[in-house]
Formats: C-alpha cells, structure tokens, sequence
C-alpha cells in the first residue's frame, strides 16, 4: 500500500503543517485587497514583502525548497537516492521572470528547468517530473507519485505543490471577470468570483500498512469547453464513481470550491449525481485562496489533519445555499469519527480528478494488472512544421473544423497531430498524456506583452486561457469527445525512459495518445506522437520513442 511518511504546508498562515491547521482552527485567514495598475480591486493570500528575499533562489523556489527540507526531514529519508523521485506540481511557476523588471535568468521561467534546480538542491539524481494540469496539478500529481511507486519506478516520492502568484495570472483571471473584490464564498447564492493564494506543500509517500494510505485516484476529461465546466458534471461525476466511494465510510469531501458561479455548480451536481448528496462538505478557499498548483497537496493534507483530530472544517464566507442540487454544505466546523475522506478538484481545460484517502481503514491490497503487455508496432508520428506549413496541414487533412484558426499554437501542433496520428490508429476511447520542455511559453510571452506597460493595461483573455499547456489535451479531448483520462507533464529535456514509464502506468487505465508536443519561444514546432494500446510494456514504448524523438 501506498502510504504518507511526512508533510509540510508553508503558507502565509503558518511554516509547518501544524501551524497551518492550528490557524484554520482559530478561524484564521490570510486574505486582503490588493490593487491591479489599472485600479481594480481583488482579493488574495499573499506572502509578505519581507519574505521575498533574493538567496540565490526565486521565491517560488524558496518556497518550494522549504516546504520540502521540512517534509523530508521529518519523513527521514535520503533525498540522494536514486530510488526516490521528485514530482512538482505547479501551473506557472516563475512567470514572473518574463517581466522585463526581473532580475533572474529568464530560462528558469521553464518549468522543468526550476524544478531541476529544486532537485539539485536536495542531491537527488533523478530528472524531476513536473505536473502541469491546470487547477487539478496537485491531486494529478499525487496520483502520478502513487501508481510510480506502486509500479516499482521508486521507493518514495516527494510532491511539492507550489504557486506564486504575479501580475500575470492575477491580471489574467481579472480579464476574466474571475475575480472577486472581496472574500470569496463558496456555494454561496452570493458567490462573484475567487481569491488567489500562495503556498507551497508537500507530500512524501512510500510503500507501507499504517498511517495514511493513498487508496485510489482518478482523472476524467469533460471534454466540454475549455474554460467551462461540464453543466452536467460529467468529468468530476466519473471521477467520483471511479473511486468506488461507501458513503458510510467517508467523513467528508474536501471540493474545490472556488466560490465561482459555474465551478461550484458543477461540483454540486457532480456530487448529487455520484450519490453523495448527504455527505459533509467543505472548501478551504475562503482561508487561502485559489493556491492552484499547491491546491491539492495542501487541501489534502489539512484534510487528513482534520480527520486525526475528528474534525469536518467550516466553509468561510458560506452562508445560505446558492447551487441547485441540495447538497450538505458545512458552514461550521463539525465532529466526526469516520476515518476516510474524499478530495475533489476540476480545472480548465476540462480536467477532473479525486482520490480517496484512508487512515489506517484499508486491509487489502491494491489491484494490480495481470493482463498480458501489449506487444507489436504502435502507431507513430513525427512532424516538425512551419507556422505555415501546420495550417497547411489542417486545409489538406482536417478542413472541418474552424475552431482551429482560435487556438494557440500549441493546441494547433498538438490537434493536427493527434488527427494525423488518429488515421492509422484502430479506433478507441484514448487518454492523452504530453510532453514538453516549453510548457505554454510561446503564449506566455504574448500575454506578458499585454501586460508589459503600465500605462496601456491590456489584459489578453483570448490569451490568458491558453497559458496553461494541459489546454492542448483538452482541445483534443473536445475535437474526439474523449471523456478520459488527460494529463500534461513538463520535463528539462526529451527523455524516452521518464517517458515511456509514465505513458506505461497511463495505459494499464486505457489506450493512450502520448508522446512529445512542443512550441518553443522561438516558434520552432515539434510533435512526436504514439497511439499506446492498453496494457503496452514501457518497453515496447520506450523503444518507439527513441525512433520518433531522435
């Protein structure tokens, strides 16, 4: 069984995990108003000034550096050991440095980049894997430490989740009217908009049979809109299903919450549907804030806090029911002896995910796949195209549909390939997982030049949606109607061995459409991709990487 050894939440409330829940429990929150240049006001849980000192790190790295170095302390391991691998899970990590105003190198705005400096720090050997899924990055990334370890690829992961927030995103979700001025409330028939946050949180797991158990995860696309959710919560509703939830057994579901009109309707339905409409539930967003790729790693440690103490947490800022589906919002704290809970999560681009967790409850043993590997040739592509010379592809192979004059040029590389792909592919139900080293740069310096000058403010929404890579696999999850499992992971450089293990564990859930999409910030095109049946050996894959990625 996959187990937590240690924990670490570094937040504005608090530098430990015990800080952390002592300061919910006081009814303690971090949130202020701030002001953007153009005079709009919003809501966040922001680090002091003072604690944004220059060592050598940015602050994202601080923070991720710290919460770590608590955590791994207390689980007592070895950071340098090959058998223990690092997972990040953030959504922009140093965006900032693509301000002019910076000060750092701008190459550590590349994700992979940051994180394998996160790791040098600790002395591990293994290239880091950064989860860049939008809103769900810290439950995805979970979920991707527990299958690694239950597939032997390590002995121990540490999951640091980790978000700074910037004029960037916090002027993105403005121009989209996401933001609320003032606390935000959850559920409630008065919710505007959310509040951003800043955390770092960690999460260490190994192989054991007491503490926290890990007990299973899953992700779903909608396939519905890229920055809408499902009206009908199809992706969080399959999500929940997947996890084969007793009612009974569970204390709570710790949601999203993030107090917007559409999000928390969602989630209500998702729930009612999923048959766990008396269930307690609450969010943890009018404490910290929207911490994005933090959220779930952090929302899931104070979760498992709550239950070792026999608590349900209270929603801040809720007050009367404003969702349609009669769900059991948790106003106030409450009491409880149940020793299992469940962790919810949705996010642009489609994406979904939960897990369920159990705190010594859990006697046998996960499932593991006996079905026979997947052997034979896997159909591949390999296309490194112009600007130009994409479109011409989508006029002689595609044609139909216009939305693709709309999207970045990431999603365009990414469908256009997929479709290629698709035509000497048998059909299926396909999962996606990509890769990258650029994540969504090519857009980030597009937007960041909306935003560049002060005196003529002007926020992009058409760009802002785009700045987070998972959107490729959402744009392909629409175009097919595949209402599966999508991922997107950010790597320092083309690696066929970190891939192929990560693409393996994929397609033991289903058939997969993966491999390598990339723009970077010169607008060099490179898509390098595989249709995985289900059950192929990270062999086999491995070995059609190396012909495609070469």
């Amino acid at each position: 069984m996959v187990i937590k050894l240690a924990d670490n939440i570094y937040s504005p409330l608090g530098a430990t995990t015990w800080e952390n829940y002592q300061a919910v429990m006081a009814g303690k929150c971090a949130l202020q108003q701030y002001s953007l240049p153009d005079g709009s006001l919003y809501t966040a849980s922001l680090f002091p000034e003072e604690r944004r000192h220059d060592d050598g790190y940015t602050f994202f790295e601080q923070l991720c550096i710290g919460s770590a170095s608590d955590a791994i302390a207390r689980a007592d391991i070895d950071p340098k050991s090959p058998r223990v691998q690092f997972f990040l899970s953030t959504t922009k990590g140093n965006v900032h440095l693509l301000s002019r105003r910076a000060e750092e190198p701008k190459s550590r705005v590349l994700l992979g980049s940051s994180a394998s400096i996160i790791c040098r720090h600790f002395g591990n050997p293994n290239p880091p894997i950064v989860v860049s899924n939008a809103c769900i990055s810290g439950l995805s990334a979970q979920i991707v430490a527990m299958r690694s370890i239950e597939a032997g690829l390590c002995d121990t992961a540490v999951v640091i989740g980790c978000d700074v927030q910037s004029e960037f995103i916090i002027s993105g979700f403005q121009c989209l009217h996401a933001l609320s001025p003032d606390e935000c409330r959850p559920f409630d028939k008065d919710r505007c908009g959310l509040n951003l946050g800043e955390a770092a949180a960690t999460i260490i797991y190994s192989n054991g049979t007491e503490g926290w158990i890990a007990e299973s995860g899953a992700m779903c696309n909608d396939a519905n809109h890229i920055s809408g959710p499902s009206r009908t919560g199809e992706g969080s509703f399959r999500c929940l299903q997947a996890l084969d939830i007793d009612k009974e057994k569970i204390a709570f579901v710790s949601v999203h919450g993030t107090s917007t009109l559409y999000n928390d309707e969602m989630e209500s339905i998702a729930i009612d549907r999923a048959g766990l409409v008396d269930v307690p539930v609450f969010s943890l967003k009018g404490i910290y804030g929207h911490t994005m790729g933090a959220a779930g790693v952090l929302e899931t440690v104070l979760s498992m806090q709550a239950v070792e103490h026999g608590v349900i947490f209270g929603t801040r800022g809720y007050h009367e029911l404003g969702v349609s589906r009669q769900v059991n919002i948790c106003a106030d704290k409450r009491i409880t002896d149940k020793r299992s809970f469940v962790k919810l999560l949705s996010g642009f681009g489609g994406c979904n995910a939960a897990m369920k967790f159990s705190y010594n409850t859990r006697t046998d043993q996960p499932k593991t796949s006996t079905s026979k590997p997947t052997e034979g040739t896997i159909p591949s592509i390999r296309i490194a195209p112009t600007a130009e010379e994409l479109v011409e592809l989508y006029r002689t192979h595609i044609g139909d549909y216009p939305k693709f004059f709309k999207m970045d040029p990431l999603c365009r590389l990414g469908l256009v390939t997929t479709e290629l792909l698709l035509k000497q592919s048998p059909k299926a139900d396909y999962g996606v997982l990509l890769f990258n080293r650029s994540s969504s740069l090519a857009d980030d310096t597009a937007f960041q030049a909306t935003i560049q000058d002060r005196g003529n403010w002007f926020p992009s929404p058409a760009l802002f949606v785009y700045t987070l890579p998972n959107i490729v696999t959402g744009e392909i999850s629409i175009r097919n109607h595949f209402q599966t499992e999508t991922n997107f992971m950010v790597l320092d450089a083309p690696c066929a061995e970190v891939m192929a293990a990560q693409i393996a564990i994929a397609a033991e859930h289903g058939p997969q459409i993966s491999g390598w999409c990339d723009v970077d910030a010169d607008g060099n095109y490179l898509a390098a991709l595989i249709a995985v049946p289900q059950h192929t050996s990270k062999e086999t894959i491995e070995q059609e990487l190396n012909k495609i990625l070469k």
